[in-house]
């Protein structure tokens, strides 16, 4: 809840003790993460309130289904709802909870994010700009590449009632080793208990600064960040090839699909530049076959093992670490070490080129990790990876 001219810290203290009780040290919850979290949203689920507060709502939810939801200070927590779910899943629900709000609900690392359409689509454009900055600083600064795997690793972050985001942003700092070159531009605030689970440095820095209308910039290999307005208008560039049409033809076609986003040729490649949801877009037609990433409220559906898979993929200097973020997307779980991949040498981060068309699970995990001298083991949906001998 925001502190504003308006409301006084004791005015402030009583609106949230009337909505739930304020307690400044409470036991640290045991929330679901990973893929334990991903089977909670899929779980069927029955409620009903009327005329009751979000935030009683979402912590009901966050109590029963024992996950981590994040509602964004730009929602008014007293704001009353009449809600109805009938045998739907957690996910589904949380997407019908959002709509009544005005508001959209997505996934980040093992929380639910709720707020407001516009800001959520910032978000994801923010965080797709910041994953980028980092591998371009691993590109071009040798040093940079453990650093950049030390900031992809997940933590989880808890904070109390009456925490300030500035508390909640030093303690992120201070987990990551990263110094806040002008940490003025915090504005006062009080918040609610929460937490943010299973995120990487990226992600835990922009749920706490998204809201409050902020984002940074990595400075000094990436040990400092310099906080910055978010700006008017947020694009990401991505690359992608054409396929069943010339360069020029598909340009002119996608400029006719979506005329908010700038596409020009880059060699062989087409240079998109856009939100991130318009680049989702994109991406989906210029690939329709391709499983899309599954979004809030969509049916749920059953993740398929990864030995009865067929891979597909087209890339040209794709760091491998990117290539895993996106099969996890498809339900694919990661296991690995950082630090006995960092002592053999391993760099997720290095860029490879990619080309299989309709291969099996082991076709395309030799090619994938060849490079990087790692050795793989399929159980399921988890690849468990170690570096050779």
């Amino acid at each position: 809840m925001c502190l504003t001219m308006f409301i006084t810290q004791s005015e402030l203290i009583a609106q949230l003790t009337t909505e739930s009780p304020v307690i400044l040290n409470r036991d640290q919850p045991l929330y679901l993460v990973e893929r334990n979290f991903r089977h909670a949203l899929a779980q069927p689920i029955s409620a009903s309130w009327s005329n009751v507060g979000i935030r009683t709502v979402l912590e009901r939810i966050e109590k029963t289904q024992q996950i981590s939801l994040i509602l964004d200070r730009r929602i008014d927590p007293s704001t009353t709802l009449k809600i109805d779910l009938q045998n739907q899943s957690v996910e589904a629900g949380l997407d019908e909870i959002a709509s009544a709000l005005h508001a959209r609900a997505i996934v980040v690392g093992s929380n639910v994010y709720l707020g407001p359409d516009q800001a959520m689509g910032t978000f994801k454009t923010l965080l797709a700009q910041k994953q980028q900055e980092l591998l371009a600083l691993s590109d071009n600064q040798p040093d940079m590449k453990t650093r950049a795997t030390q900031l992809s690793r997940n933590k989880s972050f808890y904070y109390q009632d009456l925490d300030t985001p500035v508390q909640l942003l030093n303690q992120i700092a201070d987990s990551y080793q990263i110094t806040i070159s002008n940490p003025e531009r915090i504005p006062h605030d009080l918040w609610s208990h929460g937490a943010l689970m299973a995120v990487n440095a990226n992600e835990a820095l922009l749920l706490v600064l998204n809201q409050l209308n902020l984002t940074f910039l990595w400075e000094k290999q990436g040990t400092a960040i310099r906080l910055l307005p978010v700006p008017d208008h947020v694009t990401v560039q991505k690359t992608y090839s054409s396929r069943g049409r010339s360069l020029n033809e598909t340009i002119e076609h996608l400029k006719e699909l979506f005329p908010a986003a700038m596409i020009t040729r880059e060699g062989r490649m087409l240079l998109v530049d856009a939100s991130a949801d318009l680049q989702e877009k994109v991406e989906a037609e210029l690939n329709p076959s391709k499983r899309p990433v599954r979004k809030m409220g969509t049916p749920q559906i059953d993740v398929l093992p990864i030995q009865r898979r067929k891979f597909t993929l087209r890339a040209q200097k794709v760091p491998v670490l990117a290539v895993m973020q996106k099969l996890e997307q498809s339900g694919i779980e990661f296991e690995y070490q950082p630090q006995q991949l960092n002592q053999a040498g391993v760099d997720l981060t290095q860029r490879i080129d990619i080309s299989v068309q309709n291969a099996d699970a082991n076709e395309f995990f030799d090619v994938l990790f060849g490079p990087l001298n790692l050795s793989y083991q399929i159980e399921g949906i988890k690849v468990s990876l170690t570096p050779d001998n």
